[in-house]
């Protein structure tokens, strides 16, 4: 192989692995806010807020990034919001 395969090679290696990193930072976060969700004192007002919050949030990181960072952004938004009704609606 030559010199610049090599290189780039090596750079594919350290963005896989930065990757993975970040996979499993995202991963450990999700299961914390799960918990929140669970035990939150009051989900209405967990809901209500994030209902209100989330317009400002999505609008601040709508032109941030590639259409990758959007789309992902706007699906873990969604996610969330799902998972905080989900605890909003349990007895």
């Amino acid at each position: 192989m030559t010199s610049e395969i090599t290189e780039i090679l090596e750079r594919l290696h350290a963005c896989e692995a930065a990757l993975e990193m970040h996979r499993g930072y995202l991963k450990a976060m999700e299961y914390g806010l799960r918990v929140s969700f669970l035990t939150h004192q009051d989900p209405v007002i967990l809901l209500d807020t994030w209902t209100r919050l989330l317009p400002s949030i999505a609008h601040s990181h709508e032109r941030e990034g590639s259409q990758q960072f959007a789309a992902a952004f706007q699906q873990s938004l969604t996610v969330l919001t799902e998972q905080i009704g989900t605890e909003c609606k349990r007895p």
